[in-house]
């Protein structure tokens, strides 16, 4: 075809659209502007996908993964909108990644009948995928390609118009890459300008360099930017701002001076390129290392104010180019420039904010010196004095807490805490051995400023856990001339850089005059309170004195043995021991939270209490305690709990029943040496409302001890701080097992006495002993005949035997009454009807300690106790007598009453307690 015959490229279809035309001349144009295109962002290979006559979309140009790209074609013709693909992606959910980044862009009216096809780009030389600005450069390149090939349509002369279009080509090519470098400039012109308007608006210097970083990272198109500032001596680049993925890996590391390429851009004052990181060997390996990140290339400048270098900003790896180059120089010092002003500037501002915060700090220590001067002339104690001037510290020095800290030396040494915790002041107890970092504070008379957060984990004790927190300054304090060793501290600072030496300096003048105030305080107290304590005393005395009983019980049973010692003029602990019924008795021992006059109260009130409980009830122990608890803790105002252990002895089945109310295990110690800690499960009196008991029961044998203490007789301390013992406590009354109790708990006493080798006890010594003694058993037994005349010889028999043994008023009668009734029934209704010849009955009496049991043996009718009718006082006072009077009688006046049948013989069997 000749070039006079050549066809429009844009023709109108039939139908009415528009479609491209195809020939050997026009191929080669086709060609050329691919060409230019892959120039334009350095891509691969490209294709047409234009639209034929038939409406179809045919390739021109060579592509890889024609598949893809023919779906990508048809997707962007569909929707006028250009795509960028990164290397890959999949188009549907079964498709194959595509093999590289792909742009397409649409050709033609994005709203019309002009809509001719589709420019697709595949894969980018140097890099993995195509950038935005790519996407951004083709589409300006094709609207522009648009507008000339819709002008074959109407160009008189196409032959003329093919010819020129080449040209067109080129100088479309070269306009985009104008546009391009203007888009660039425009965009790097708007980030200095905006830099320049967070400088001058924005005072938080770690925000504005990190956003100026940012931006820097964003124009220069890197993967990451970094800022480094000089640290005071001037020997390291330390990392202040860093941005991309691996900031913290980073921020870790410092840079000696004259090393890697921030150390040495820091040392000539000059901008540096290095284009090939990897093979350069001034690049510093560490940051590569620590972040396991690869540095292909560097655009590094100084930070420079006035004539000294401060640090040095860097622009790490390009993404969408090869290298850094010259042109990118100029523009990144202006953003080093615009970080060293921000430093300079913000430096400034803070010089004047720091000599307005010292001033203003100097004005309000003399107004906290003043209200400290208030605040000693109204206190009245030593908690009123600390409420108020902790208040003050805490406001003064921008702290959460404070607190004062007073070593007390005496018999035994502690230390006295005044804690201020979210706007309370506790007073508070602890051992030296408590506290670490105060404690030799107050012996070095160093003053100390920490982070709870830098301690090592051995640092820190009981106290100091208990009252530093955060960041903290520990001053001791003693006024000239004073005997008062204290510490005072703050913590918790709510500025996030903590406590500093001028902090130290404002705290050192606020505490002097504290420290004065508290002590004439303390010495006026004492002096005022000298009496009122002695008078508090007698009444505490009196008190306790009515409570514990002024006489010991005394039985056959068990033999007694108790000693009380407070350890200063009143004591918390108290005992009782008390009989109720025929057979049994109750022991407790306890010991009240704190010594003074409440307590004391506290004490009378429980020991109420639980007396009126065990001496009108016939609770257990475990229910008793659960009453007790609810009356106690209805009464409790102060926060005051008792602990107890209680226990319950029926001397006739020789058993212990016992519980506890958050006491100390008490012990039992077998005939034969061994022993056993007596455990309960319970809270103190008066903690919670409802508590719940549990105890336990044992049953004691011949020649057993019970051992109740309190844990003064354990815990006394000799001069090398070894406790006297449970195990010692134990083994010292098993050596003397055979002494009466009370010899054994007077010798106790001085052996712990003796221990301590103080003169003065710890606590306060409380123990109980209980012996069980081997009762012998005495037996005697007779046989009667079965008939009237013997029932007289019964009552003769009975009353030889126990007559001399019988102490208690009425029992020796009641039990005459009772075996007469017992031996009249079986004569008179057990026999009866029964032809037995001979029919006898015996009486065996037993006889051990304090109790007497009778048993009548006979081989009469079976008794049937349920048979027997109620006695009727109503029927007998008419004469209608039903029976059942000698039954009754019986067991109302023997301790116990119980009848049994073998199958041959009856056993009628009658207790009394005789002493």
């Amino acid at each position: 075809m000749s070039p006079s015959s050549l066809p429009p490229l844009v023709q109108r279809s039939e139908e009415g659209g528009f479609f491209v035309t195809s020939s050997p001349e026009i191929l080669d144009l086709y060609h050329f502007i691919l060409s230019q295109a892959r120039r334009l962002i350095q891509a691969k290979a490209a294709c047409f996908y234009l639209k034929n006559e038939r409406g179809n979309l045919s390739r021109i140009g060579q592509i890889k993964d024609t598949e893809s790209i023919s779906k990508i074609a048809k997707h962007v013709f569909r929707t006028r909108k250009s795509v960028l693909l990164k290397k890959g992606t999949h188009l549907s959910g079964d498709s194959k990644p595509l093999e590289d980044s792909v742009v397409a862009s649409y050709i033609g009216d994005e709203v019309g009948e002009h809509s001719l096809g589709v420019i697709i780009l595949e894969g980018i030389h140097h890099f993995e995928n195509f950038a935005e600005q790519d996407l951004e450069l083709i589409n300006f390149f094709t609207s522009n390609l648009s507008a000339l090939l819709k002008d074959t349509y109407y160009a008189e002369g196409v032959n003329q118009f093919l010819s020129s279009l080449a040209t067109s080509i080129l100088l479309l090519v070269d306009n985009s890459n104008i546009h391009n470098k203007n888009s660039r400039l425009e965009y790097l012109l708007e980030e200095i300008i905006r830099v320049a308007v967070l400088i001058n608006t924005s005072l938080d210097l770690d925000r504005l360099l990190e956003m100026v970083m940012n931006s820097a990272k964003s124009v220069f198109r890197t993967e990451a930017s970094s800022l480094l500032l000089l640290d005071d001596k001037k020997e390291f680049l330390v990392f202040n701002t860093v941005t991309g993925d691996k900031r913290e890996e980073v921020a870790k590391i410092k840079v000696p001076m004259g090393q890697g390429i921030a150390g040495s851009v820091a040392i000539t004052k000059q901008p540096m390129i290095i284009n090939d990181a990897q093979n350069d060997p001034r690049v510093f390996r560490d940051v590569d290392k620590a972040s396991n990140f690869i540095t292909r290339n560097i655009l590094a400048a100084p930070l420079i104010v006035g004539e000294e270098v401060i640090g040095v900003i860097e622009a790490i790896n390009t993404i969408d180019r090869n290298n850094f180059s010259q042109s990118d120089i100029d523009f990144f010092l202006s953003f080093s420039s615009a970080c060293a002003v921000a430093i300079q500037k913000t430096s400034l501002i803070n010089n004047l904010n720091i000599a307005n915060i010292e001033l203003k700090q100097k004005l309000s220590t003399l107004e906290s010196l003043f209200e400290l001067g208030q605040a000693v002339l109204e206190a009245h104690d030593e908690l009123g004095l600390m409420t108020r001037a902790l208040a003050i510290l805490t406001k003064e020095l921008g702290a959460e807490d404070a607190g004062m800290v007073i070593l007390q030396e005496g018999k035994r040494t502690l230390l006295q805490v005044y804690s201020r915790q979210k706007d309370v002041v506790f007073e508070s107890f602890y051992d030296p051995q408590e506290s670490s970092l105060i404690l030799k504070s107050l012996e070095t008379k160093d003053p100390r400023i920490g982070h709870v957060a830098h301690q090592e984990k051995d640092s820190f004790l009981g106290l100091e856990s208990f009252v530093l927190r955060d960041s903290f300054v520990v001053l001791p304090v003693s006024p000239s001339g004073s005997s008062l060793k204290a510490a005072l501290y703050v913590c918790g600072k709510k500025e996030p850089n903590g406590f500093l030496d001028s902090d130290l300096r404002m705290f050192k003048t606020i505490s002097s005059p504290l420290a004065k105030a508290y002590e004439n305080l303390r010495l006026n107290q004492e002096i005022i309170t000298k009496k009122s304590i002695e008078k508090e005393i007698e009444i505490t005395r009196n008190i306790q004195n009515n409570i514990l009983p002024n006489h010991l019980i005394t039985s056959f049973s068990f033999d007694l043995g108790v000693k009380s010692v407070p350890a200063k003029e009143v004591s918390g602990d108290f005992y009782d021991f008390h009989q109720y019924g025929t057979h049994n008795f109750s022991f407790l021992v306890a010991d009240v939270s704190g010594k003074s006059l409440p307590a004391a109260i506290f004490m009378a009130m429980s020991s109420s209490i639980i007396r009126t409980l065990s001496r009108t009830t016939e609770l257990s122990p475990s229910e008793l305690l659960k009453k007790a608890n609810q009356l106690i803790y209805e009464d409790s105002q102060s926060g005051m709990f008792v602990t107890l252990f209680f226990a319950n002895f029926d001397s006739l089945s020789r058993t212990i029943r016992f519980a506890s109310a958050g006491h100390n295990d008490q012990i039992w110690i077998r005939a034969d040496g061994t022993y056993e800690l007596l455990k309960g499960k319970g809270a103190p009196l008066g903690v919670v409302p409802i508590g719940s008991y549990i105890g336990g029961e044992i049953e004691i044998q011949a020649n057993d001890m019970l051992v109740f203490y309190t844990d003064g007789a354990i815990e006394e301390k000799n001069k090398l701080e070894e406790e006297f013992g449970l195990d010692r406590l134990i083994q010292e009354i098993i050596r003397r097992k055979d002494k009466p109790s009370q010899v054994i708990v007077e010798e106790i006493y001085r052996i712990i006495r003796n221990f301590s080798d103080e003169s003065e006890q710890y606590d306060d010594f409380t123990v109980m002993i209980l012996k069980f003694p081997d009762l012998l058993l005495e037996e005697y037994k007779e046989t009667f005949q079965a008939t009237s005349a013997e029932i007289p010889r019964v009552r003769d028999f009975v009353a030889e035997k126990i007559r001399d043994r019988v102490k208690r008023e009425f029992a020796f009668d009641d039990i005459l009454v009772s075996l007469d009734e017992a031996a009249t029934n079986i004569v008179m209704h057990g026999y009866e009807g029964l032809s037995v010849e001979n029919p006898t009955f015996e009486c065996k009496i037993q006889i051990q300690g304090e109790l007497a049991i009778f048993t009548l043996i006979d081989e009469a009718k079976p008794f049937q106790r349920s048979v027997v009718p109620s006695p009727s006082l109503e029927a007998n006072l008419k004469g209608e007598r039903r029976g059942g009077f000698g039954v009754y009688l019986m067991e109302k006046l023997m301790d116990h009453v119980s009848y049994h049948n073998d199958g041959l013989k009856n056993y009628t069997r009658l207790e009394k307690r005789i002493l």
